[in-house]
């Protein structure tokens, strides 16, 4: 933390919450140590994953109204901000493909969209407790079929809806890894602050920074503080991220994170006084 104050650097720990308790054939720890909190424990590991699936399994999900959920969740996120002196918290929400499942007890038959803007909210009110501003990934909010981002980039299971019963306080990360789509506007007409995020294509992220400050030039005035600027992700050990980025190993592939990183922040030089 004494880095971070010195170098001006304001850390935002992340921690998935709801969605992405497995990975693979693997469960995540919070299912792990309490499996009563599976929103689908009928859906059993395989010993080797596959996708598709008969199950649908991508990743696991706690279920958002078990009674004993939030005070795990609320200590967990409470201890990781205190140590890390954080402002705000990153909770994930991506990629949430189970949810409202006609089989749990508490949720079947409930609209996924209330459903995942209930576990927003109630993230958010937890954290502003200690003034904590709520960081989460945007893709549940944009819808997947109409606009054919798909089901990765956006929602086939109706979490849509909810980008219009959330708080509008909270940070949407709007992450677009495969096509620079322009949805920061969409967000920002919601009332809601954006980042763009990119990952390994640098065409991409170049096409990204570029709309984003197109975005603030053309916006009215309380659209321009809602476009916040870019977020580089980096999905591999930061560890290997460095070790390119200084020069130490050098990569085949011309789409990495690090040249993401290299070119985008040369466009910002570019583009900005």
């Amino acid at each position: 933390m004494q880095a971070c104050r010195k170098n001006k650097i304001t850390l935002i720990p992340q921690v998935n919450l709801l969605g992405h308790q497995s990975w693979a054939n693997k469960t995540g720890n919070l299912l792990e140590k309490y499996p009563q909190l599976d929103e689908t424990p009928w859906v059993k590991m395989p010993a080797k994953y596959e996708w598709p699936n008969p199950d649908g399994l991508y990743c696991k999900s706690y279920c958002p109204l078990h009674p004993d959920v939030h005070a795990i969740v609320f200590d967990l996120t409470d201890e990781i901000c205190d140590a890390f002196e954080a402002s705000a918290f990153h909770a994930g929400l991506d990629e949430v493909f189970y949810i409202g499942e006609a089989r749990c007890p508490r949720c079947g038959g409930r609209d996924p969209a209330e459903l995942y803007a209930g576990e927003v909210r109630t993230l958010r009110d937890h954290l502003a407790q200690k003034n904590r501003k709520l960081w989460m990934w945007g893709d549940r909010l944009l819808e997947g079929k109409v606009t054919g981002m798909g089901m990765w980039e956006a929602s086939f299971n109706q979490t849509h809806r909810a980008i219009d019963l959330i708080p509008k306080d909270v940070m949407i990360c709007d992450w677009h890894y495969e096509r620079p789509d322009q949805t920061p506007v969409y967000f920002a007409m919601k009332g809601l602050s954006v980042v763009t995020c990119p990952w390994r294509k640098p065409k991409n992220a170049v096409a990204q920074v570029q709309d984003m400050l197109r975005f603030r030039r053309s916006a009215t005035r309380p659209m321009k503080e809602l476009y916040q600027g870019m977020m580089q992700t980096v999905w591999s050990d930061a560890g290997s991220f460095l070790d390119e980025f200084y020069g130490r190993k050098k990569s085949t592939s011309e789409e990495t994170p690090t040249r993401c990183f290299h070119d985008l922040y040369r466009e910002i030089a570019r583009l900005t006084p």
